[in-house]
């Protein structure tokens, strides 16, 4: 199935009036004011396509992830920035930050087969975007199995080629 075609689908809500997506860890680093290393990646174009969408998930994991991170820096400006970016994120209604809960647990439950190639964050954040049918991440193991994981699954390339 091609990805165009995959949107129309239930649950995955990228076509139409109604946009959806679900952020991996690498996407909800630059609302913290923090670089990712991926090839082609500009900031401005993605604040320009991540404004189109009515809707923008990402998991409470990935904040303590991007949290992590900054404190690896070891700079007050980045731990300021990042206060900032916590708050725009924590009040904007287009924003949604999942929680655990038992629909994400049985998710992740029935891909315990993939802990070989996947690790357990990965796997809570691949059950939190089954909420959503589609994933923006850059993680290569996800992108492997994703006909087994039952997401479309995004890379930045394919994400700018879809909102041209």
């Amino acid at each position: 199935m091609c990805i165009r075609d995959s949107y129309k689908r239930e649950g995955s809500q990228i076509a139409g009036n109604m946009r959806e997506i679900f952020l991996d860890t690498t996407y909800v680093m630059p609302f913290f004011y923090m670089d990712i290393d991926v090839k082609g990646f500009s900031r401005k174009k993605y604040a320009e396509l991540i404004r189109k969408f009515d809707k923008i998930h990402l998991s409470e994991i990935s904040i303590f992830e991007a949290k992590v991170k900054s404190l690896q820096i070891k700079s007050k400006e980045v731990l300021e920035k990042f206060n900032k970016g916590l708050s725009i994120l924590r009040s904007d209604r287009r924003v949604r930050i999942h929680g655990f809960n038992e629909r994400h647990d049985r998710a992740l439950n029935s891909m315990l087969n993939l802990l070989d190639d996947l690790n357990i964050i990965d796997l809570i954040i691949v059950s939190q975007a089954k909420d959503v049918g589609v994933l923006l991440t850059e993680d290569n193991v996800i992108h492997k199995h994703k006909d087994e994981i039952g997401l479309d699954v995004l890379n930045w390339k394919s994400f700018v080629a879809l909102n041209k």
